[in-house]
């Protein structure tokens, strides 16, 4: 078997781009939001779906049914550079600097979902025309995995961000949205 056709250059895609936090307006780069990063070899997103597997009862092996069970948006982005912005946006609590001084003001049992530490988060990719974006609507920085930060002499340091997508309405798009910009909608 051989295919017919090779894809074109526009279904295969390497998408560098920038990472924003708490964008106001997704019509201009003015109101995208603080820029806290670039991310030289893009980002990963999961669109997070659950399913559970029910087996028959009898055998315990026969699949019979496939629930959904939800599903819970993550983007990860490793970021090139750094700053206070991106600081207090992976470490909630923390006074803007670019020192992180463990623990910082917030304390044990915080709600990091509410509106005071998760926002929205948008990666714009360079090519905005072409490449698609990713909008958490109310994203909730994931600490324990941007936790891991790696110093090397050989390797640059980067800054592994980690955002969980949270729903803020239950219309189509109030979690997650992956897309061109020109169709993103911020809620």
């Amino acid at each position: 078997m051989s295919f017919l056709t090779n894809p074109s250059a526009d279904e295969i895609i390497q998408v560098a781009g920038y990472l924003f936090w708490n964008p106001t307006n997704l019509a201009a780069e003015a109101t995208w939001g603080t820029k806290i990063g670039f991310c030289e070899g893009g980002i990963t997103f999961s669109p997070g779906h659950h399913v559970e597997y029910l087996h028959q009862e009898e055998t315990g092996e026969a699949l019979y049914k496939v629930i959904y069970c939800g599903s819970s948006p993550r983007l990860v982005a490793v970021l090139r550079n750094w700053n206070e912005t991106l600081m207090a946006c992976l470490f909630p609590g923390l006074v803007a600097t670019t020192a992180l001084k463990l623990p910082g003001s917030i304390l044990p049992g915080t709600d990091l979902s509410s509106s005071t530490y998760s926002k929205p988060v948008l990666f714009v990719p360079q090519d905005t025309a072409n490449h698609p974006c990713v909008l958490l609507q109310k994203a909730c920085p994931h600490i324990l995995d941007a936790a891991k930060l790696k110093f090397s002499h050989k390797d640059a340091t980067t800054f592994p961000a980690v955002f969980d997508g949270l729903p803020k309405t239950t219309d189509d798009n109030g979690t997650a949205y992956k897309g061109l910009l020109s169709g993103a909608v911020l809620r």
